[in-house]
């Protein structure tokens, strides 16, 4: 690399490649009193929050990275969340800090090696068992509001005001007022008048210290007023085990989740492993499409990622990586398509618009249409990734599940746990607490059928409505129906034909390829909304229930578990405040007090 690397966006660098990282220990890490407060006992929080503005390379995350474990006591977590509209590829993010390497180079690899897809949205990533980054790729003037946080240290580093103002504006300001707290710091390396009076009117001292190199000056503070709103969490003290209900993906995830933050964990199932929904032998894993930005999309777009992360780490799942088409097939769905490239604003490394030739060329077979090609999305054996996820945990098969209330406790067949979380699918209504969340279930059936000389150069996923899967094991999977009036699980054979017509419609160069091996039948659960249920349940602060993940719970029960293990544990929410509301077990109740007031 020739030069400091610059952001084709705001024509500035990044930082210098002479001096580069340590610049970033002057201004970010000494200029907050870094690392210094994690070794104060009267400042050194169990829970430490470092909040950036402008991730850009990741240098500011790896240099507090580094200097946390090298000072921080081994009790101690670091939580670092940074945002970024223009996020840059994993591989530029090696390139640039390359030089560096023989200081930060196992750092970088971590980050390189779990760094999300660049996919608008809010990503949790578990560096190691003390540090987390929550990458909220979006417009920090969107983003900053929905955060529900309290932040020890702010690292203001979104460009200068005058290459990058929007970084710099009265919401920004009043988003880090919100999320801080007396003490609170900030750092940052310019100077600049609308820096100055910004963090001022924000409720900050101001202290103007020596700049770094040819940097004059650079401003630091202190938060002098009280929080806002935002009560940093202490759940962690008091929550050490937690019982789960239900073995399928919500449940396994879960409990994986929870066992990777250090809890006791055990996981209660009636039948066996993947007993449900969860037990097919193929799932294709793709988000929910809408052709406007709201909540509904930013829970999909950033479970999409997670799960892209997740399945790709684990080993034995039959994991294939060959990517989706999802064909036009009418001008409803082509709108649909085209309004969600513009509104989601993923990065077209992760979702494109293809001919109808491109898209032949991807399937290795004549689909004869237009489609959208996400390339980072594939299919595994869900009944493998529950196996996966459950392998450390602590399993009770044949368990009654009865709960029973114990205190400020609970009892799982007679066994205490702090916590409890309900992820037995319809099963969950079973538990009187639960009683107030409208769940119902939808009938999928799936043909399983042998491969054909034709069908055999099926290279992707490809979605229609319906869908067929490369082959793996000599079978494709064909899916599937959606009858939320049936409650059998009995395979059909008219549902067989159904598949398969709806196939042979969708693909016409399949048509007489197929003749149905068998099949699989199960019921998957939905809420009335269609919005999958996770949290707490309303009046039961360490109660929890994850459900109604419906057709796409390879991805939303993934993202659920992360949800709820960080809630258990007292870290920040992982998602924007208004999808937290979304998926909220709460929203029925309030849904409710509001129709009868």
């Amino acid at each position: 690399m020739s030069g400091s690397p610059r952001s084709e966006h705001f024509d500035d660098i990044y930082f210098a490649v002479e001096d580069g990282l340590e610049e970033t220990k002057h201004v970010f890490l000494a200029g907050n009193g870094l690392p210094d407060r994690w070794q104060n006992r009267q400042t050194g929080r169990e829970r430490f929050v470092v909040a950036e503005t402008g991730f850009g390379t990741g240098l500011n995350f790896l240099s507090a990275w580094l200097s946390f474990e090298a000072h921080a006591s081994a009790e101690q977590k670091l939580e670092f969340i940074s945002f970024e509209k223009y996020p840059l590829s994993a591989t530029q993010i090696k390139d640039y800090l390359g030089i560096w390497s023989d200081k930060i180079g196992t750092y970088l690899d971590r980050l390189v090696q779990v760094y999300p897809l660049r996919v608008t949205g809010w990503h949790k990533i578990q560096v190691t068992d003390r540090v987390s980054l929550l990458l909220i790729f979006d417009d920090v003037n969107r983003a900053i509001p929905e955060l529900r946080t309290t932040v020890d240290a702010w690292f203001l580093d979104g460009h200068a005001p005058a290459k990058n103002p929007e970084m710099w504006s009265q919401t920004v300001f009043e988003g880090i007022a919100r999320c801080s707290d007396h003490g609170t710091t900030f750092a940052t390396f310019t100077a600049a008048g609308v820096a100055k009076r910004g963090m001022r009117e924000a409720g900050f001292t101001i202290e103007k210290r020596r700049g770094f190199g040819r940097k004059r000056d650079m401003i630091v503070g202190v938060y002098e007023g009280e929080n806002q709103g935002s009560p940093r969490q202490e759940k962690e003290r008091a929550i050490k085990s937690v019982g789960v209900i239900g073995a399928g993906l919500a449940g396994t995830a879960v409990a994986a989740s929870l066992h990777a933050r250090g809890l006791h964990v055990e996981l209660f199932e009636k039948e066996y492993i993947a007993a449900g929904a969860s037990g097919n032998k193929r799932g294709l894993f793709n988000p929910r499409f809408t052709a406007q930005k709201g909540p509904d999309s930013d829970f999909y777009g950033a479970a999409y990622a997670r799960a892209a992360g997740v399945l790709r780490s684990l080993d034995d799942i039959s994991y294939q990586p060959h990517g989706s088409l999802h064909l036009v097939t009418d001008e409803d769905k082509r709108k649909r398509f085209q309004g969600l490239l513009s509104a989601w604003e993923w990065h077209s490394d992760h979702v494109v618009m293809v001919d109808a030739e491109r898209a032949d060329e991807i399937a290795g077979i004549h689909v004869g249409a237009d489609a959208l090609y996400l390339p980072d999305s594939g299919s595994v054996s869900p009944e493998l990734v529950c196996q996966a996820l459950a392998r450390n945990i602590e399993i009770r098969i044949g368990a009654s599940s009865s709960l029973e209330k114990n205190g400020d406790a609970w009892k799982i067949d007679g066994r205490q746990f702090d916590a409890v979380v309900i992820a037995a699918g319809i099963g969950s209504l079973e538990y009187a607490l639960a009683e107030d969340i409208p769940l119902g279930t939808v009938r999928g059936q799936v043909t399983y059928a042998s491969a054909t000389v034709s069908s055999s150069k099926l290279q992707a996923n490809v979605c229609y409505g319906g869908y067929i899967s490369p082959v793996v094991n000599g079978e494709h999977v064909i899916g599937s129906t959606f009858q939320p009036w049936l409650t059998e699980t009995q395979v059909r054979e008219e549902d067989h034909d159904q598949i398969i017509g709806q196939l042979e419609d969708a693909i016409p160069s399949l048509q007489g390829e197929f003749q149905p091996l068998g099949g699989r039948a199960a019921l998957r659960t939905s809420s009335k909304d269609r919005v999958p249920v996770i949290g707490a349940i309303a009046g039961a602060k360490t109660l929890y229930v994850s459900t109604a993940h419906g057709s796409h719970g390879l991805l939303s029960a993934l993202l659920a578990a992360e949800v709820i293990a960080a809630d258990i544990s007292g870290e920040t929410p992982i998602l924007p405040d208004s999808v937290m509301r979304h998926i909220s077990p709460a929203r029925f109740v309030e849904r409710a007090r509001k129709k009868s007031g």
